[in-house]
């Protein structure tokens, strides 16, 4: 199996995310179209890991950064706030507080 060279694993970190989600339909394409040999389809297989990783990458940096965006409430107090909980209540931060025993 053909390992990535050097210039083609710097290009995949330049690589939007459409771009590696086009080249994963392509890969994709190719592995069902039952065309390709063995070796072929396992050269083809690795490239689609390779965006499909590079795509989660992308989207857990785009997460963060809505995080990140998200993390100042409108009194410019700093408030975490979870993706799922973002989700559930998009307009209202919440924070965690410990509870105290009586």
């Amino acid at each position: 199996m053909k390992k990535l060279s050097s210039s083609e694993s710097e290009s995949n970190t330049e690589m939007t995310f459409e771009e590696a989600i086009s080249l994963l339909e392509q890969s994709v394409r190719k592995l069902e179209g039952n065309s390709l040999g063995l070796e072929q389809s396992l050269e083809e297989y690795a490239k689609a890991v390779g965006y499909v990783t590079h795509c989660q990458t992308r989207l857990s940096q785009a997460k963060q950064k809505i995080e990140q965006l998200k993390s100042m409430s409108k009194s410019g107090e700093t408030v975490t706030v979870s993706w799922e909980e973002s989700e559930s209540k998009p307009d209202t931060p919440t924070t965690r507080r410990r509870k105290t025993e009586p």
